[in-house]
């Protein structure tokens, strides 16, 4: 029964990823993928007013926002919500299984960025959520890889040439490029891609986008 409803949580995460994995439009920044977390009795899901509150007699006991529900194995768990300014979270998940102390979800996941202002700055230490979401952009000569301050320069002997880059700024085919930063005020960014195809006019990249919530 656990391995059947993770199956389904997968089947789903993997649609949602195909259609999401492009994640920016005009003044936004959109990540989704995957998600499983567990949370623990007299704990909240991080980033979320959903705690759990133990095993009844008729199921799992969950508070949403601070109404009582009673949850089985397969049912579904959603929350949407601001878990700081100017950012949006959306989880759509299923109970996969639950005891007295324990109940674990998996599903997927959407997180939103509004009026992102990229800044390049070390990762936090102090980090209070954390998702991880695949990418791929397509960049035209003389734009940003959203999200960051890397921008395309265009085609080069030496490869593809970017601007914002530390250090040697060419890339050539399935070379990593690496960038770390500040979206807005609680909100970071690691973002881990690998060119994937360029041209004078097109840089084309894909990989993984880690977001940090402090």
């Amino acid at each position: 029964m656990r391995i059947r409803l993770l199956a389904i949580c997968i089947l789903f995460a993997i649609v949602f990823t195909m259609g999401a994995c492009q994640g920016s439009s005009e003044g936004e920044l959109s990540y989704g993928g995957p998600l499983e977390i567990s949370v623990k009795r007299g704990e909240t899901l991080p980033g979320t007013e959903i705690s759990y509150a133990g095993k009844g007699p008729q199921g799992a006991q969950v508070f949403i926002g601070g109404q009582k529900a009673i949850k089985q194995k397969g049912d579904s768990l959603d929350w949407e919500g601001s878990p700081v300014p100017g950012a949006e979270l959306k989880l759509n998940l299923r109970i996969l299984w639950f005891d007295d102390e324990t109940m674990h979800c998996g599903g997927i996941f959407t997180f939103k960025v509004k009026e992102p202002a990229p800044s390049p700055e070390p990762l936090p230490s102090d980090v209070k959520l954390k998702y991880t979401s695949l990418v791929s952009y397509q960049v035209k000569r003389g734009e940003f890889i959203p999200g960051t301050t890397v921008r395309f320069i265009g085609k080069s002997d030496q490869g593809a040439q970017l601007e914002g880059v530390e250090g040697y700024p060419y890339r050539k085919m399935a070379d990593s490029i690496v960038w770390t930063g500040r979206l807005r005020e609680g909100v970071h960014l690691r973002l881990n891609v690998r060119v994937v195809y360029f041209n004078d006019s097109t840089l084309r990249v894909a990989g993984t986008a880690e977001i940090i919530v402090t």
